[in-house]
């Protein structure tokens, strides 16, 4: 089993850190070893804040980050050849 120590938006203006669960890869998909990842001053900050309105998959819990940079560290039997490839997720 795959996990991440991850920042969570609880509710507004309540956040925590813990880990969360991650499936294994399928033969397709990858995991990115996340180096830097950037927040959204729009649309988190709205969720953050309570202030979202009502929108398909946003709500709470929610993990901040849509937009990363890192390294493949594994991935599923298609894509083997991209190990430690860096890429922009």
């Amino acid at each position: 089993m795959l996990d991440s120590l991850a920042i969570i938006i609880e509710r507004p203006f309540d956040l925590s850190l813990r880990r969360v669960r991650l499936d294994a890869p399928a033969a397709t998909d990858v995991v990115v070893e996340v180096a830097w990842s950037g927040v959204s001053t729009g649309t988190e900050k709205l969720i953050f804040t309570g202030e979202m309105p009502p929108f398909p998959g946003m709500g709470y819990p929610l993990v901040p980050g849509y937009e990363a940079t890192g390294t493949i560290v594994e991935a599923g039997h298609a894509v083997r050849g991209r190990l430690g490839e860096t890429v922009f997720v």
